[in-house]
Protein backbone atom coordinates (compact mmCIF):
# COMPACT_ATOMS: atom_id res chain seq x y z
CA UNK A 1 0.00 0.00 0.00
CA UNK A 2 2.97 2.26 0.62
CA UNK A 3 4.59 1.74 -2.61
CA UNK A 4 1.20 2.44 -4.78
CA UNK A 5 0.79 5.82 -2.91
CA UNK A 6 4.08 6.93 -3.69
CA UNK A 7 3.62 5.88 -7.39
CA UNK A 8 -0.06 7.63 -6.83
CA UNK A 9 1.93 10.69 -5.46
CA UNK A 10 4.62 10.30 -7.91
CA UNK A 11 2.17 10.05 -11.14
CA UNK A 12 0.35 13.45 -10.02
CA UNK A 13 3.52 15.46 -9.36
CA UNK A 14 4.35 14.55 -12.91
CA UNK A 15 0.85 15.64 -13.90
CA UNK A 16 1.28 18.79 -12.02
CA UNK A 17 4.72 19.61 -13.41
CA UNK A 18 3.55 19.12 -17.05
CA UNK A 19 0.51 21.21 -16.99
CA UNK A 20 1.54 24.06 -14.78
CA UNK A 21 5.77 24.41 -16.13
CA UNK A 22 5.81 22.93 -19.61
CA UNK A 23 4.04 24.82 -22.29
CA UNK A 24 6.30 24.22 -24.90
CA UNK A 25 4.90 23.20 -27.89
CA UNK A 26 1.51 24.46 -27.11
CA UNK A 27 -0.72 26.25 -28.96
CA UNK A 28 -0.46 29.80 -28.36
CA UNK A 29 -3.85 30.17 -29.50
CA UNK A 30 -5.08 27.44 -27.19
CA UNK A 31 -3.44 28.53 -23.85
CA UNK A 32 -5.64 28.47 -20.83
CA UNK A 33 -3.89 29.61 -17.44
CA UNK A 34 -3.15 26.91 -15.33
CA UNK A 35 -3.86 28.86 -12.62
CA UNK A 36 -7.37 30.61 -14.23
CA UNK A 37 -8.34 27.37 -14.64
CA UNK A 38 -6.25 24.96 -12.20
CA UNK A 39 -6.33 21.02 -12.74
CA UNK A 40 -7.14 19.84 -9.05
CA UNK A 41 -4.98 17.34 -7.44
CA UNK A 42 -6.82 16.37 -3.86
CA UNK A 43 -4.34 14.77 -1.93
CA UNK A 44 -4.19 13.96 1.92
CA UNK A 45 -2.08 13.23 4.98
CA UNK A 46 1.15 11.68 4.29
CA UNK A 47 0.44 11.77 0.68
CA UNK A 48 -0.08 15.30 0.62
CA UNK A 49 3.08 15.81 2.82
CA UNK A 50 5.10 13.84 0.48
CA UNK A 51 3.55 15.96 -2.83
CA UNK A 52 4.33 18.92 -1.12
CA UNK A 53 8.47 17.97 -0.73
CA UNK A 54 9.09 16.49 -3.89
CA UNK A 55 6.95 18.88 -5.85
CA UNK A 56 9.69 21.57 -4.35
CA UNK A 57 12.97 19.35 -3.96
CA UNK A 58 12.63 19.18 -7.94
CA UNK A 59 12.13 22.83 -8.60
CA UNK A 60 15.36 23.37 -6.36
CA UNK A 61 17.59 20.45 -7.67
CA UNK A 62 16.53 20.61 -11.19
CA UNK A 63 18.33 22.32 -14.14
CA UNK A 64 17.48 25.98 -14.89
CA UNK A 65 16.48 27.40 -18.22
CA UNK A 66 15.82 30.45 -19.64
CA UNK A 67 12.50 31.44 -19.17
CA UNK A 68 10.40 30.77 -22.30
CA UNK A 69 8.38 34.30 -23.92
CA UNK A 70 5.34 34.61 -21.91
CA UNK A 71 2.21 33.50 -23.58
CA UNK A 72 -0.86 35.73 -23.19
CA UNK A 73 -3.40 33.51 -21.89
CA UNK A 74 -6.47 32.98 -23.72
CA UNK A 75 -9.40 36.09 -23.26
CA UNK A 76 -6.56 38.16 -22.18
CA UNK A 77 -4.35 41.29 -24.46
CA UNK A 78 -1.00 42.23 -23.03
CA UNK A 79 0.24 46.00 -23.33
CA UNK A 80 3.73 46.90 -23.11
CA UNK A 81 3.59 50.08 -24.12
CA UNK A 82 1.54 52.97 -22.74
CA UNK A 83 3.29 52.53 -19.39
CA UNK A 84 6.71 51.37 -20.83
CA UNK A 85 8.39 54.60 -19.24
CA UNK A 86 7.82 52.71 -15.83
CA UNK A 87 8.48 49.31 -17.22
CA UNK A 88 4.84 48.74 -16.25
CA UNK A 89 3.15 45.31 -18.55
CA UNK A 90 -0.56 45.97 -18.52
CA UNK A 91 -2.95 42.81 -19.12
CA UNK A 92 -6.51 43.42 -20.16
CA UNK A 93 -9.49 40.54 -20.12
CA UNK A 94 -11.47 40.76 -23.67
CA UNK A 95 -14.54 41.18 -21.73
CA UNK A 96 -14.11 43.37 -18.71
CA UNK A 97 -16.87 43.32 -15.97
CA UNK A 98 -15.40 45.11 -13.54
CA UNK A 99 -14.00 48.98 -12.89
CA UNK A 100 -11.62 47.70 -10.14
CA UNK A 101 -7.89 46.93 -11.83
CA UNK A 102 -5.35 44.91 -9.41
CA UNK A 103 -1.51 46.23 -9.14
CA UNK A 104 0.52 43.31 -8.63
CA UNK A 105 3.98 43.22 -7.37
CA UNK A 106 5.68 39.78 -7.76
CA UNK A 107 7.91 38.01 -5.26
CA UNK A 108 11.60 36.90 -5.42
CA UNK A 109 13.34 38.04 -2.17
CA UNK A 110 14.42 41.29 -3.98
CA UNK A 111 16.75 39.10 -5.87
CA UNK A 112 14.53 38.08 -9.23
CA UNK A 113 12.79 39.47 -11.97
CA UNK A 114 9.17 39.09 -12.72
CA UNK A 115 7.88 35.55 -13.55
CA UNK A 116 5.29 33.46 -16.21
CA UNK A 117 3.83 31.85 -13.14
CA UNK A 118 3.21 35.42 -11.23
CA UNK A 119 1.98 36.80 -14.83
CA UNK A 120 -0.44 33.88 -15.04
CA UNK A 121 -1.51 33.92 -11.06
CA UNK A 122 -1.91 37.67 -11.24
CA UNK A 123 -4.24 37.37 -14.28
CA UNK A 124 -6.08 34.54 -12.10
CA UNK A 125 -6.65 36.93 -9.14
CA UNK A 126 -7.68 39.34 -11.41
CA UNK A 127 -10.13 36.85 -13.01
CA UNK A 128 -11.73 35.92 -9.41
CA UNK A 129 -12.39 39.38 -8.70
CA UNK A 130 -14.59 39.26 -12.39
CA UNK A 131 -12.28 40.73 -14.50
CA UNK A 132 -10.94 44.01 -14.65
CA UNK A 133 -7.12 45.39 -16.20
CA UNK A 134 -3.94 44.18 -14.02
CA UNK A 135 -0.61 46.19 -13.97
CA UNK A 136 2.86 44.10 -13.01
CA UNK A 137 5.91 46.23 -12.39
CA UNK A 138 9.23 44.61 -13.36
CA UNK A 139 10.99 46.75 -10.51
CA UNK A 140 14.94 46.84 -10.16
CA UNK A 141 15.97 44.24 -7.76
CA UNK A 142 19.79 43.06 -6.72
CA UNK A 143 22.51 42.83 -7.37
CA UNK A 144 22.13 46.10 -9.97
CA UNK A 145 19.58 47.61 -7.77
CA UNK A 146 19.60 48.48 -3.87
CA UNK A 147 16.99 49.83 -1.58
CA UNK A 148 15.18 52.16 -2.47
CA UNK A 149 15.37 51.07 -5.72
CA UNK A 150 12.24 48.92 -6.03
CA UNK A 151 10.47 51.39 -3.73
CA UNK A 152 11.15 54.40 -6.07
CA UNK A 153 9.93 52.26 -9.38
CA UNK A 154 6.36 51.47 -7.03
CA UNK A 155 5.53 54.49 -6.71
CA UNK A 156 6.86 56.04 -10.20
CA UNK A 157 4.33 53.20 -11.38
CA UNK A 158 1.40 53.96 -8.86
CA UNK A 159 1.76 57.56 -10.14
CA UNK A 160 1.70 56.56 -14.16
CA UNK A 161 -1.26 54.60 -13.12
CA UNK A 162 -3.17 57.18 -11.77
CA UNK A 163 -2.22 59.82 -13.92
CA UNK A 164 -3.71 57.52 -16.71
CA UNK A 165 -6.94 57.83 -15.33
CA UNK A 166 -7.38 55.15 -12.61
CA UNK A 167 -9.02 56.05 -9.30
CA UNK A 168 -7.20 55.08 -6.44
CA UNK A 169 -10.32 53.58 -5.04
CA UNK A 170 -10.62 51.28 -7.82
CA UNK A 171 -6.55 50.29 -7.31
CA UNK A 172 -5.97 46.77 -5.70
CA UNK A 173 -2.33 46.85 -4.25
CA UNK A 174 -0.74 43.33 -4.17
CA UNK A 175 1.99 41.47 -3.80
CA UNK A 176 3.56 38.08 -2.44
CA UNK A 177 6.58 38.02 -0.57
CA UNK A 178 9.24 40.62 -1.22
CA UNK A 179 6.46 42.19 -3.24
CA UNK A 180 4.45 42.05 -0.15
CA UNK A 181 7.15 43.90 1.82
CA UNK A 182 6.98 46.24 -1.69
CA UNK A 183 3.12 46.95 -1.66
CA UNK A 184 2.95 47.50 2.53
CA UNK A 185 6.16 50.07 2.03
CA UNK A 186 4.13 51.68 -0.79
CA UNK A 187 1.03 52.07 1.23
CA UNK A 188 3.03 53.70 4.25
CA UNK A 189 4.45 55.97 1.15
CA UNK A 190 1.42 56.95 -0.49
CA UNK A 191 -0.33 57.60 3.11
CA UNK A 192 3.15 60.04 4.62
CA UNK A 193 3.19 61.89 0.79
CA UNK A 194 -0.27 62.66 0.38
CA UNK A 195 -1.14 60.39 -2.79
CA UNK A 196 -4.48 58.61 -2.37
CA UNK A 197 -4.36 55.12 -0.67
CA UNK A 198 -5.23 52.00 -2.79
CA UNK A 199 -8.93 50.49 -1.83
CA UNK A 200 -7.27 47.26 -0.72
CA UNK A 201 -4.07 45.84 0.29
CA UNK A 202 -3.72 42.60 -0.65
CA UNK A 203 -0.21 40.19 1.10
CA UNK A 204 0.48 36.94 -0.08
CA UNK A 205 3.08 35.35 2.57
CA UNK A 206 4.95 39.27 3.03
CA UNK A 207 8.33 39.54 4.28
CA UNK A 208 7.64 42.21 6.78
CA UNK A 209 10.92 42.13 8.81
CA UNK A 210 14.20 41.83 6.87
CA UNK A 211 16.10 41.34 10.34
CA UNK A 212 15.75 38.27 12.23
CA UNK A 213 12.33 36.88 13.75
CA UNK A 214 11.73 33.05 15.74
CA UNK A 215 10.23 31.59 12.76
CA UNK A 216 12.58 32.33 10.34
CA UNK A 217 15.07 30.02 12.26
CA UNK A 218 12.13 27.36 13.72
CA UNK A 219 10.67 26.80 10.74
CA UNK A 220 13.38 27.01 8.24
CA UNK A 221 13.19 23.61 7.89
CA UNK A 222 9.43 22.80 7.47
CA UNK A 223 9.10 25.36 4.79
CA UNK A 224 10.18 23.45 1.81
CA UNK A 225 9.42 26.59 -0.16
CA UNK A 226 11.37 29.29 1.21
CA UNK A 227 13.69 27.72 3.85
CA UNK A 228 17.38 26.00 3.55
CA UNK A 229 16.40 23.59 1.04
CA UNK A 230 15.97 26.93 -1.56
CA UNK A 231 19.64 27.71 -0.86
CA UNK A 232 19.88 31.14 -2.83
CA UNK A 233 16.66 32.43 -1.53
CA UNK A 234 16.75 31.68 2.15
CA UNK A 235 20.48 33.23 1.68
CA UNK A 236 18.92 36.50 0.59
CA UNK A 237 16.37 36.42 3.19
CA UNK A 238 18.38 35.60 6.10
CA UNK A 239 21.74 37.46 5.20
CA UNK A 240 20.57 40.77 3.88
CA UNK A 241 24.02 41.07 1.29
CA UNK A 242 21.82 41.83 -1.94
CA UNK A 243 18.87 44.30 -1.94
CA UNK A 244 18.68 45.70 1.67
CA UNK A 245 22.36 45.22 2.26
CA UNK A 246 23.02 48.75 2.90
CA UNK A 247 19.56 49.58 4.43
CA UNK A 248 18.83 49.54 8.25
CA UNK A 249 16.70 46.50 8.72
CA UNK A 250 14.75 48.72 11.58
CA UNK A 251 13.40 51.08 8.96
CA UNK A 252 9.96 51.47 8.63
CA UNK A 253 10.14 51.17 5.40
CA UNK A 254 12.85 48.08 4.88
CA UNK A 255 10.39 46.02 8.10
CA UNK A 256 6.89 47.53 7.95
CA UNK A 257 6.74 45.97 11.67
CA UNK A 258 7.94 49.05 12.85
CA UNK A 259 6.08 51.20 11.32
CA UNK A 260 3.43 53.31 11.95
CA UNK A 261 0.62 51.59 10.31
CA UNK A 262 -2.36 54.06 10.89
CA UNK A 263 -4.24 54.68 7.77
CA UNK A 264 -3.49 51.98 5.80
CA UNK A 265 -6.08 50.33 3.78
CA UNK A 266 -8.20 47.10 4.52
CA UNK A 267 -5.85 44.50 4.51
CA UNK A 268 -5.80 40.56 3.43
CA UNK A 269 -2.61 38.72 4.52
CA UNK A 270 -2.82 34.68 3.42
CA UNK A 271 0.26 32.35 3.95
CA UNK A 272 1.10 29.27 5.16
CA UNK A 273 1.76 27.89 8.90
CA UNK A 274 4.64 26.04 8.66
CA UNK A 275 6.42 29.09 6.74
CA UNK A 276 9.22 31.42 7.50
CA UNK A 277 7.38 34.30 7.61
CA UNK A 278 4.79 33.15 10.16
CA UNK A 279 5.77 35.69 12.61
CA UNK A 280 6.68 38.39 9.90
CA UNK A 281 2.45 38.32 9.23
CA UNK A 282 1.44 37.71 12.73
CA UNK A 283 3.68 40.79 14.59
CA UNK A 284 2.04 42.98 11.68
CA UNK A 285 -1.51 41.49 11.25
CA UNK A 286 -1.27 42.56 15.23
CA UNK A 287 0.00 45.84 14.89
CA UNK A 288 -2.02 47.05 12.09
CA UNK A 289 -5.49 46.02 14.02
CA UNK A 290 -3.95 48.41 17.07
CA UNK A 291 -3.60 50.83 14.47
CA UNK A 292 -7.48 50.93 13.46
CA UNK A 293 -7.23 48.59 10.01
CA UNK A 294 -9.05 46.45 9.34
CA UNK A 295 -6.84 43.24 8.84
CA UNK A 296 -8.33 39.35 7.86
CA UNK A 297 -5.16 36.90 8.41
CA UNK A 298 -5.19 33.41 7.16
CA UNK A 299 -2.79 31.00 7.55
CA UNK A 300 -3.53 27.71 6.01
CA UNK A 301 -2.27 24.64 7.90
CA UNK A 302 0.55 22.26 6.55
CA UNK A 303 1.35 24.87 3.96
CA UNK A 304 5.07 26.91 3.24
CA UNK A 305 5.96 30.33 1.75
CA UNK A 306 4.11 31.84 -1.23
CA UNK A 307 2.05 28.23 -1.26
CA UNK A 308 -0.85 29.87 -3.49
CA UNK A 309 1.93 30.53 -6.04
CA UNK A 310 4.04 27.21 -6.41
CA UNK A 311 0.97 24.72 -5.40
CA UNK A 312 -2.06 26.13 -7.24
CA UNK A 313 -3.56 22.48 -8.35
CA UNK A 314 -4.19 22.09 -4.57
CA UNK A 315 -7.56 22.67 -3.73
CA UNK A 316 -7.10 25.30 -1.24
CA UNK A 317 -5.72 27.49 -4.19
CA UNK A 318 -9.42 28.10 -4.54
CA UNK A 319 -10.24 28.91 -1.34
CA UNK A 320 -7.64 31.89 -2.05
CA UNK A 321 -9.50 33.18 -4.65
CA UNK A 322 -12.94 32.88 -2.32
CA UNK A 323 -11.13 34.86 0.45
CA UNK A 324 -9.94 37.59 -2.19
CA UNK A 325 -13.43 38.03 -3.93
CA UNK A 326 -15.02 38.18 -0.63
CA UNK A 327 -12.84 40.49 0.90
CA UNK A 328 -12.40 43.44 -2.06
CA UNK A 329 -16.22 43.06 -2.90
CA UNK A 330 -16.92 43.72 1.37
CA UNK A 331 -14.32 46.77 0.77
CA UNK A 332 -14.36 48.31 -2.62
Amino acid sequence: MKKEGQKRVAAGFLAALLFLGLRRGMALASYENPYQYPKTIRLRGEEKAAYLDQKTWAMFTGKTRKPDAYTVPKGWQQDLESLKSVRVEKYMPDKKKIKNVLFFLHGGGYILGNSNSHRDWAIAQSHALGNGDVYMLDYRYAPAGRYPAALTDAVAAYRAILASGVPAERIILAGDSAGGNLATVLALYCRDHELPMPAVLVLYSPWEDAGHLPTHDTNAVDDVVLGKRNVRMFAAVTQNEDYFRDANLKDPCVSPVYADLRGLPPTLIIGGAKEMFVDDMLLFAGHARQAGVKVDLHLFPGMSHDWPLIFPELPEAKKTYELLDAFVGKHT
